[in-house]
């Protein structure tokens, strides 16, 4: 539900105008060059959501020819006047509450949030024409939260517990596809199916196939919402472990969240110096 100042001001006019402002969506939605530039006053300024200022219609005419044929193959959007105010009977400006949805027209992850505003005026035929647009996006809030903390300590734990049961599918199974390791010996492992080759072959047979270990998460710094910096400390025993002594080998993780989910990008394994 939108509000209008001046609260005397004509209905008719601020339903013109949401009219006008779901046409912007329609034509955009459906990559329609030609409806949305009839939107524009000859004159009129558009300033991009990326800040690039057009001034007259020919410039934004040519701006939009080339990006949106093709800019909505698959995402939609969604339009909602919050606002309108008549600075004179025939001037108003619209204040638009935008978001990029998925083609099922759901939020995309993370959300893509505007806020538009468009200046109208009246012409002489009695329809109004925009004669200026500013788009601004809505910076993202922070999303990196305790939800997220515990999904990396899952991961850590999957990592433990299939070290601990030789079961190298479970080990392996929250690396990347182009994930690097560095292992503990210096040998840099390149893909995610290098990477479980790797660890089958260790947890088949020798030390390994024998060994135990336990692992503490800490250190956990969010570089951006989705990627994400963190330690690993590792004891051979579970009684090293819970003794909260200098640990075997500390880790340094570089975790990424694709698509909702998080996963190992980078992790190099350093082996602690038994203390004299």
């Amino acid at each position: 539900m939108h509000t209008i100042t001046p609260a005397e001001a004509s209905s008719l006019d601020a339903d013109r105008l949401v009219e006008l402002v779901a046409v912007v969506e329609r034509t955009q939605r459906g990559e329609d060059v030609e409806g949305f530039l009839a939107l524009f006053d000859p004159e009129a300024v558009w300033v991009t959501g990326g800040g690039r200022r057009l001034i007259g219609l020919d410039t934004i005419a040519e701006f939009t020819r080339s990006v949106l044929p093709g800019a909505m193959a698959d995402m939609s959007v969604r339009y909602e006047v919050e606002h309108i105010r008549f600075i004179t009977p025939n001037v108003a400006l619209t204040g638009v509450r935008q978001e990029y949805l998925t083609t099922k027209g759901e939020p995309l992850t993370p959300r893509q949030l505007g806020l538009p505003s468009y200046v109208w005026r009246r012409g002489a035929g009695g329809d109004w024409s925009m004669v200026a647009g500013q788009n601004t996006g809505v910076p993202q809030e922070a999303s990196f939260g305790p939800e997220d903390v515990a999904a990396l300590h899952a991961i850590v734990r999957d990592v433990q517990d299939g070290f601990n049961a030789n079961d190298a599918e479970l080990m392996t199974a929250h690396f990347a596809s182009d994930a690097l390791v560095v292992n503990a010996l210096g040998k840099v492992l390149r893909g995610r199916e290098e990477i479980v080759e790797a660890s089958r072959a260790g947890l088949a047979a020798g030390f390994l196939h024998e060994a135990t270990a336990y692992y503490r998460l800490g250190d956990i710094v969010p570089l951006t919402d989705d990627v994400v910096t963190a330690t690993k400390d590792a004891w051979p025993t579970e009684e090293a472990f819970r003794a909260g002594g200098p640990p075997e080998m500390r880790a340094l993780y570089v975790f990424v969240r694709r698509e909702g989910r998080w996963l190992i990008a980078r992790r190099s394994n350093t082996l602690v110096p038994a203390a004299n």
